[in-house]
């Protein structure tokens, strides 16, 4: 059997158990091991939270280092995007997934890589004011001190708050964000979820707001098999898929044009791509299930891409503008399969 099938059936078996968002992070700590912050991972989150951070600078509206209020889609075990953004300026942050992946362990992780880092490289990315740096020491001795075990806790000083959930139903003022981020997280949303997701990104955001999300459009069962290519999963019918897929994160299979069109229905226009296609040869050889017939065939082979998304009103063609390159290694989310 195929080694992306094997993988594919226990993640099946361990979103049958009670409890899977736990047995799926035991699975990926002690057997992929998927969940270590290591020194390439930090450096790429944060790579990430700098790219974002461009766009609310390219995009936004100006004044940002008087502070900001940001939304993040995704925590995952390490919080370095929230962090980041909390560094760069922002004095209310939400950062939201539908389970609770960051402990104080992960915290403490975290901000010790943080503090580790040369401000004055650090500064070459945005910049931080050293107020900013000593709370987040703060944090840290908080988090050694033990006292407190919850990690929503440890962050509230930093103006960061953690929340489990659905974020389409959010009950966070109207018009209250200025910059709303995610990484590698839209794919495991199906059509409805995005839908609504964004909608309720468009009445969250203020005068002004910029999204900015890289998102995943391959099979990523292919970065774990080197025998099947990155568009394996188009050769399934939605049933069939069903049964392979991961329950617990579901990959969505949507195309570049659905994400184009979720974002226009929701009230957005997209300001900014940088789409990554993979090898035509290995697409040509896919034999595409039915629902992905209909799709042109430079659609189907965008396997990456960086969506900036304004509203639609406040579009504005920027084609002579500078082009900001996305980091050539996006990080992909710890719940990745």
């Amino acid at each position: 059997m195929a080694s992306w099938l094997v993988k594919a059936l226990a993640q099946r078996a361990i979103g049958s158990l009670p409890n899977p968002h736990l047995w799926n992070e035991l699975f990926q700590r002690w057997v992929t091991r998927s969940l270590d912050l290591t020194p390439q991972r930090f450096e790429r989150s944060l790579a990430n939270c700098t790219a974002h951070l461009e766009q609310l600078d390219r995009f936004g509206l100006p004044g940002r280092n008087n502070g900001f209020a940001a939304l993040e889609l995704g925590t995952g075990a390490y919080p370095v995007v929230a962090l980041g953004l909390f560094l760069a300026g922002a004095d209310r942050i939400w950062t939201w997934d539908i389970a609770s992946l960051a402990k104080p362990a992960h915290l403490e992780t975290t901000i010790e890589k943080f503090i580790g880092l040369d401000p004055g490289a650090f500064g070459g990315r945005f910049h931080a004011h050293p107020e900013r740096w000593d709370r987040l020491r703060q944090a840290l001795s908080a988090c050694r001190a033990g006292g407190d075990r919850d990690t929503r806790r440890l962050l509230e000083p930093l103006g960061i708050h953690v929340c489990v959930g659905d974020a389409s139903r959010s009950g966070l003022a109207q018009a209250s964000l200025d910059l709303i981020v995610s990484d590698v997280v839209l794919e495991y949303l199906d059509w409805s979820e995005l839908l609504a997701v964004f909608r309720e990104f468009a009445r969250l955001g203020a005068p002004g707001v910029v999204m900015s999300h890289t998102i995943s459009l391959d099979d990523q069962y292919a970065y774990y098999d080197s025998s099947i290519t990155k568009f394996n999963f188009l050769r399934f019918s939605d049933r069939t898929w069903k049964l392979i897929n991961n329950p617990l994160i579901p990959l969505n299979r949507l195309r570049i044009s659905d994400y184009r069109a979720a974002l226009a229905e929701a009230g957005f226009a997209v300001a900014f791509e940088d789409s990554t296609r993979g090898d035509a040869a290995d697409l040509a050889r896919t034999p595409l299930a039915p629902r992905f017939q209909r799709y042109a065939a430079d659609d189907l082979l965008v396997i990456f891409t960086w969506l900036v998304a304004v509203r639609q009103l406040e579009a504005r063609d920027t084609s002579a503008e500078p082009r900001h390159e996305l980091p050539a290694h996006a990080e992909r989310s710890a719940a990745s399969p």
